[in-house]
């Protein structure tokens, strides 16, 4: 059977590191486009100006996280691929702390339960947290 990545009895490696924030914006990506489906709550007349982006937003995280997962830094081109592979993962840090002001939108205009936009946050925030110790780990492996 299948068990979580952050769930799972394994070690603090680099490799579980980056495992764990890709499999963590995957299920933000996920979560957030089942609840902005929704047009009962996500009303039709904020999609373009709105919505969409959010759901832009936690998919951009989710592929840049998966890119910059599947760039291997070899020794041939060491500071090029670790140039790329990083700024991939600082952008989808940056792309976190966006989707965190768009929710902070979406909390009104949208009259969302405090709580569905306390474990968004969290989730996100969670998110950023697992993407910023694996670019942290990267530093020091590649520096």
């Amino acid at each position: 059977m299948a068990v979580k990545a952050g769930e799972r009895n394994v070690p603090d490696t680099p490799q579980n590191r980056q495992l764990n924030a890709v499999w963590y914006a995957r299920e933000l990506a996920v979560y957030t486009i089942q609840i902005c489906k929704n047009k009962k709550v996500f009303l039709p007349e904020y999609q373009s100006a709105l919505t969409d982006d959010i759901i832009r937003t936690a998919k951009d995280i989710y592929i840049n996280a998966w890119t910059a997962n599947n760039i291997r830094v070899t020794e041939k081109n060491k500071k090029e691929l670790w140039a790329w592979r990083s700024k991939l993962q600082r952008q989808a840090i940056l792309d976190c702390n966006n989707l965190l002001a768009q929710i902070g939108l979406a909390h009104p205009l949208f009259h969302l339960k405090g709580k569905r936009v306390e474990y968004w946050s969290e989730q996100t925030v969670k998110v950023r947290n697992y993407i910023k110790k694996w670019r942290e780990s990267d530093i020091e492996r590649y520096s």
